[in-house]
Order: C-alpha cells, then structure tokens, then sequence
C-alpha cells in the first residue's frame, strides 16, 4: 500500500465515522439554523421603514418632498423634510443630531456630520435629479461631511470580527479534540498495534488529522458560507464587504487545523489512557487559548498597532487573527501571502516533529510521557 493511499483510507475512516455522529450532524443543523434564523429575526426587527431627517438651506425647489419619497420607497425608507434658513443653521442641526443630512441645492451638495449614509446620499440624489430632470450618469449631488470620517470601525465589522474569532477557537478546540481522543482510544483498546502493521504512523497520523479536518472545513464552509451569501445579498444591515471577510474562515479554519491538530495529535501519542487524553492536550489547549486572547486583546487596543500587524502574520495567531483583522481594518495583500507562506513552513516544521513523536509513542505503553522524554524518544533513530 502506497503512502498516498494509506493516507486516503484512513482518512475515509475518520470521515465515515464522525458523519454517522449525532453530535456533529446536529451541531450543524443547529448552527445553520442560527444563521439562517438570524435572517428572519432581522427582517422582523426591520419591519417598519426608516424615516430619514433631512434639512434643506431655503428656497425649496417645488415638489422635492414629493421626489424624495420616492426616491425613498424602493429602500423601504421615509424622509422628513425641513426648510432652514442658512447653511450655518443646517450645520447646527446636524452636529446637535436633529439632521442626518443637510441638502445644500446651490452647491449640489448633501452634508453629514462624519459618516456618508450611501443609501440617504442614493435617496436624495435621486430626489433632486427627478426635480431637475437631469439624467444619469453623472451624480446630481457630492457627498461630504462636517467632521473627518470616523476610523473607528462599524458595530457590524466588530460583531464578525468577534465572532468570526470566537468561531474558529471553538472548532480548532473541538476538532482538535477530536483528534487528540480518537489517538488515545486506539491506544487504550490496543487497535493502533494491528492498524501500524500495514499504516506507518505518520501516514496515521496524516490520514486522522486530514479526514477530521475535512469535516470541520465542511462544517465551517456551509456555515461561512451561508452567512457570507447573506450579508453579499444584503440581507443584513452591514456592508456587503464583509461576506469577503466571513469567507476567509475558511481557509484559515484549514491552515490553523493543521497547525494544531498536529500538536494535538502528537499529545493523544504520549498518553496512555483515556483518562490521560484531557489532561495531555492541555498544553495545546491553553497556547490556543492564550493566542485567542492576545489576538483578542491587541485587535480591541489597536487594531493597526505593530503588534497586532505582527500577530496577523506570526504562525500561532494568524489563524484566529488575520480573518478578524482583515473585518476591522483590512489586511494588504502582502501581508496576507506573508502569513500563508510562514504558516505553511510551520505546519512543515510541526509536521516532522510531531511526526517523530507520534511515531515514538504510539506503541508506548506505561505512564504517560512528558515533553522532554516525548522529545527525546522523537529524536533517536
């Protein structure tokens, strides 16, 4: 038997195994219909339409507050419309938010305080375009505002960063586990010496953590993706933008899953009772944690910091990092193949040495190794 095929049968295994699982087909349901309700939730909270205050510096053009709604019905919108008298009064109503803008006709402008509402700045251009009877393609109206644009980023950038984040811990931990119990089970009822006869074990290991892995990046790509869609069709009041950015769970749900599952594995390796399998992935479970928590902190400080630039490309964190940067602030392009490439030559790296352990204490029976002596077994020929 090949190592390729080796692989791919054991990697089936595992597949077969967990897919007749009650707990993950379940576990899917239920957070596809979490995802998919949270749509009817939202439509519900946004039954009734939006009413948009608007001033205009006099004198009104006849029959705008007619054209403005509209303009305002296909965005199932309303616009409460007001006369002032000069643009320093307009101003003032804006700054005291008794205005979301100000429509200033005589310089075909329309005014916020620090935040362009594209849908308003859409509903007016349209408005004062239908009073003119000027046609498309040029903008009838230029968006600016009072203050210098907020950096700060947006509640709904923060809730899929958040969440995106708390996502990936939670199934690196779970299907990390998965990993960890299934070496430790086949120890304890003595399966892996009959299995390592015809399977090396670092295509065991290989096959266990790539069909589990498999599952998961299923999981996780039926729920990002359905979010993604959801927030790309404009379900959600938030930027289409950020279904990219709930996209990227994905890939980095696969990178970070190798990267862990073969620590995790390599801890089941050194255990030798069941009893031993929580207790020999702790080491792995807190450094997640830890790299959760350090990512989570830097990103709610300073998002652009050196530090949370650093984080997004330094192997440990930029699973959990990298998607939910990317959300807040945006991640460049080089920083992005930075992280894959230095990611990848981890995995390389964790793979050789978890590897030589995996191999030198899966036939290992006694009490359970610690670290130095796992490393000193991996090390001997």
């Amino acid at each position: 038997m090949t190592a390729r095929q080796a692989i791919a049968l054991v990697a089936w295994r595992e597949i077969h195994e967990h897919l007749r699982s009650k707990v993950f087909i379940w576990s899917t349901v239920l957070l596809l219909v979490v995802v998919g309700g949270s749509t009817a939730l939202s439509s519900v909270l946004h039954t009734t339409d939006k009413t948009y205050r608007v001033v205009v510096v006099a004198p009104l053009p006849g029959g705008l507050d007619a054209a403005l709604q509209r303009a305002a019905k296909p965005f199932e919108a309303k616009v409460k419309l007001e006369a002032v008298r000069s643009a320093a009064a307009a101003r003032a109503r804006l700054e005291t938010r008794k205005a979301d803008a100000a429509l200033v006709l005589s310089r075909n402008r329309i005014v916020f305080q620090k935040t362009i509402d594209t849908k308003l700045a859409a509903i007016a251009d349209g408005g004062v375009r239908s009073v003119r009877r000027h046609l498309p393609p040029a903008p009838e109206l230029t968006a600016a505002t009072v203050e210098p644009p907020s950096s700060s980023s947006s509640d709904a950038e923060t809730l899929v960063a958040m969440l995106g984040a708390m996502m990936l811990l939670a199934s690196l931990a779970v299907y990390g586990q998965w990993v960890l119990t299934g070496v430790v089970e086949e120890k304890a009822n003595r399966v892996v010496e009959v299995i390592v006869a015809t399977v090396r074990p670092r295509h065991l290991m290989a096959g266990k953590v790539i069909g589990i892995g498999l599952l998961g990046v299923a999981q996780i790509a039926l729920i990002g993706g359905l979010a993604a869609a959801l927030l790309a069709a404009g379900v959600f009041d938030a930027p289409a933008s950020l279904g990219a950015s709930v996209a990227l769970l994905v890939p980095w749900f696969a990178l970070g899953f190798a990267l862990y599952a073969v620590a995790y594995a390599a801890a089941g390796a050194i255990a030798s009772r069941t009893q031993d399998a929580s207790s020999a992935g702790l080491p792995v479970t807190y450094t997640l944690l830890a790299m959760f928590w350090l990512g989570y902190v830097t990103l709610s400080v300073n998002a652009d910091s050196v530090l949370a630039q650093l984080l997004t490309v330094f192997p440990p964190t930029a699973p959990l990092v990298l998607p939910a940067r990317s959300a807040l602030v945006g991640v460049p392009i080089w920083q992005h193949v930075l992280a894959l490439v230095l990611v990848l030559v981890a995995i390389y790296a964790l793979v050789r040495l978890a590897g030589r352990i995996y191999g030198a204490g899966l036939l290992r029976s006694g009490p359970r190794l610690n670290l130095r002596a796992a490393l000193r077994l991996a090390r001997q020929p």
